[in-house]
C-alpha cells in the first residue's frame, strides 16, 4: 500500500487541479467563434483567438496585432496592419482603429478615433469629444461608438445622436458597444437595447453581442434572437 500512496496522491491533485478556461465565446454577424475556431455563417479554423471579428455580407475579418485575416470563398487571405487593432468594422466598407489613426484598405487617416465608419458620406468617427466627419467637428459630445443608419450615422455615448436629422435621444447608460440591423440600432448599455430616433426598446441581456440582419447573437449564453420580438409601446 505505501508504494500506492504517492501514486494516489498525484491522482488526487490531478482531480484538484483548475480545469483549463475555456476561451470566451465571441460573437460576429452571423455566428459564433470560440478561440480560433468559427462556426455559423462562415466555418473556419483561424490560427489563434481574433482580438475583434466582424464580417460583412462576403467575408469574415479576423484582427491581430499587426495582421488582418480576411476569409472569403474558402480562402485566406493576410494584411498586415500598422499596430495593433482598437477596433473592427466591416462594413459599409472596411476599417480597423488604431492608435492614434483608423485604417482603411485605401489610405491610413490621422484620426485618434474610439470609433469609426466609412460610407458614402465619407469617413466619421468619434473620441469620446464629439462627432468628426474626416476632421470636421459635427456635434460635440461623450460620443464613443458610431453606426451607419439610413442616409447618415448615429453617434452614441449617454445620448444619441442621428445625422444629419439633428435628432438628440437620452440614453440611460453610456453606450459600450453599437451595431446596425434591420430594424435599426441596437446598442449594448447597461442591456441591450433597440435604438430607434422616437425611443429605446430593451432586448435582454448580453456581454457582448452581434447583428446580422433581423438576429442578434448573444454572448456568453451563445442565444440568437429576432429584433422584431422587441414590441415598441
Amino acid at each position: 500500500m505505501g508504494r500506492l500512496t504517492p501514486l494516489l496522491g498525484l491522482g488526487l491533485l490531478a482531480a484538484c487541479a483548475p480545469l483549463a478556461a475555456q476561451p470566451p465565446l465571441m460573437p460576429y454577424p452571423g455566428g459564433f467563434a470560440r478561440g480560433g475556431g468559427v462556426e455559423g455563417r462562415f466555418q473556419v479554423a483561424l490560427p489563434g483567438p481574433p482580438l475583434l471579428l466582424d464580417a460583412d455580407e462576403k467575408a469574415l475579418y479576423a484582427a491581430y496585432p499587426y495582421q488582418l485575416l480576411i476569409y472569403r470563398e474558402g480562402a485566406l487571405e493576410s494584411l498586415p496592419l500598422p499596430g495593433i487593432p482598437r477596433f473592427l468594422r466591416a462594413s459599409p466598407r472596411l476599417l480597423v482603429g488604431l492608435e492614434g489613426a483608423v485604417w482603411t484598405r485605401d489610405a491610413l487617416y490621422p484620426y485618434p478615433a474610439l470609433d469609426a465608419v466609412q460610407g458614402e458620406g465619407g469617413l466619421f468617427y468619434v473620441d469620446g469629444r464629439g462627432l468628426y466627419r474626416e476632421g470636421t467637428l459635427l456635434k460635440p459630445g461623450a460620443f464613443r461608438q458610431v453606426v451607419a443608419w439610413e442616409r447618415g450615422v448615429v453617434a452614441l455615448g449617454r445620448e444619441a445622436y442621428f445625422y444629419p436629422e439633428g435628432r438628440l435621444l437620452s440614453l440611460p447608460h453610456s453606450a459600450r458597444k453599437a451595431q446596425t440591423g434591420a430594424c435599426g440600432v441596437v446598442a449594448l448599455l447597461d442591456a441591450l437595447y433597440l435604438v430607434q430616433p422616437w425611443g429605446l426598446k430593451p432586448l435582454g441581456r448580453a456581454e457582448d453581442f452581434a447583428v446580422y440582419g433581423e438576429e442578434i447573437y448573444l454572448a456568453p449564453s451563445g442565444k440568437v434572437l429576432s429584433c422584431k420580438e422587441a414590441v415598441w409601446p
